[in-house]
């Protein structure tokens, strides 16, 4: 099983070593590093310089992580196995940080004119209620399967094992025992659904008409695409955990292939929406001001956090790559935080008291 988990920590750090050698073209055209440029600076000779360089350290930063991860699973120090991914982003941020800094002196204003629609945006979440109310119906299947089979459930059964195969956390039949990993995902699932919401109704467009408008919307699809996806890999995969204790051999650690299998999924998902017939942004007219988008580059605080309390925005669009980040100039963005990180705090209780029985 050693040998699999490598693997895919292997596999892990090529795609994200990977992914984050492309994000630069997956920016807005005049966001250059997280940074306000003219429109064709990307393509000017300092900034095919910068890009470069950016693009060697990241690929230096792989190969060092990706050799951690083979000799770590040789040598079974699987402690430094799993730390390799966090080894190489933040490896990868130190070469961003690198690149942001060379383009800065290149930084141009944003143009103060400001776009807005009259009719509402035609936009909803994929698949509509049928597709998204799905993987709480997975968790709900679940708890109800469990609750059928409730006298098969063992008084006192594993929960987590070690690398080596041996548990070495444990839980009993209890409704705590049984359905709190399946409410707790339901809360993560949940947290997800938020989101794509907020990203459907709290957050403002850069262009309100044209072909850039255009571009604008087929990115957001599929971010709530892949936001969706995401919903049902982790529903899918909790639900297995949950009827674990079902098994022939509870005891037994299982196999990590279908955990395994079904991420490698997502990822190549994310590698087929984001990287695969991306909507291509039109360059802007001669002469213009650059658009960016329309934040100035003061409130970006290293170039990925957002702090700019006089926008009632609460999720912009991140900088630097794909995907949206919060506002935390606004208050409800540090509610919706907390609401994040109580997630493994709720998981941390559970397990204590789960323990004392």
């Amino acid at each position: 099983m050693g040998e699999m988990i490598g693997a895919y920590f292997v596999v892990l750090v090529a795609f994200i070593g990977g992914l984050l050698f492309w994000l630069p073209r997956l920016s807005h055209r005049e966001l250059f590093f997280a940074v306000t440029v003219p429109g064709d600076f990307a393509e000017s000779e300092p900034g095919q310089e910068i890009l470069r360089r950016y693009r060697g350290r990241v690929a230096l930063v792989t190969i060092v992580c990706a050799v951690l991860a083979v000799w770590s699973t040789g040598s079974a120090h699987f402690a430094l196995l799993l730390a390799t991914p966090f080894l190489e982003v933040g490896g990868c941020f130190w070469a961003f940080l690198r690149a942001r800094a060379s383009v800065l002196p290149h930084a141009v204003e944003p143009t103060g004119v400001r776009e807005a629609r009259l009719e509402p945006r035609e936009i909803h979440l994929p698949g509509h209620w049928p597709a998204q109310i799905g993987p709480f119906a997975i968790l709900a299947a679940g708890a109800l399967y469990l609750h059928a089979e409730w006298k098969r459930i063992p008084a006192r059964f594993p929960v987590h094992w070690a690398l080596d195969g041996r548990p070495n956390g444990w839980s009993t039949r209890t409704p705590a025992g049984v359905y709190g990993p399946l409410l707790l995902g339901a809360i993560f699932v949940g947290l997800l659904f938020l989101l794509s919401v907020g990203i459907l109704r709290w957050t403002r467009h850069v262009h309100a008409t044209g072909s850039a408008a255009e571009v604008e919307l087929a990115r957001e699809r599929r971010v709530l695409l892949v936001l969706l996806f995401s919903e049902y890999l982790v529903a899918s995969i909790i639900t297995w955990a949950a009827l674990l204790p079902l098994r022939e051999l509870p005891g037994r650690s299982p196999s990590p292939a279908l955990p395994l299998g079904a991420t490698a999924v997502l990822l190549l998902i994310l590698l087929l929406v984001f990287l695969v017939h991306r909507p291509v942004e039109p360059a802007p007219a001669r002469g213009a001001a650059p658009v960016g988008d329309r934040t100035e580059d003061r409130y970006w605080k290293g170039g990925v956090l957002y702090f700019n309390p006089n926008d009632p925005a609460l999720l912009v669009e991140k900088r630097f790559g794909i995907g949206y980040t919060l506002n935390f100039g606004h208050r409800l963005a540090w509610v919706l935080l907390g609401a994040i990180l109580l997630i493994p705090v709720l998981t941390v209780i559970a397990k204590s008291l789960l323990a004392r029985h």
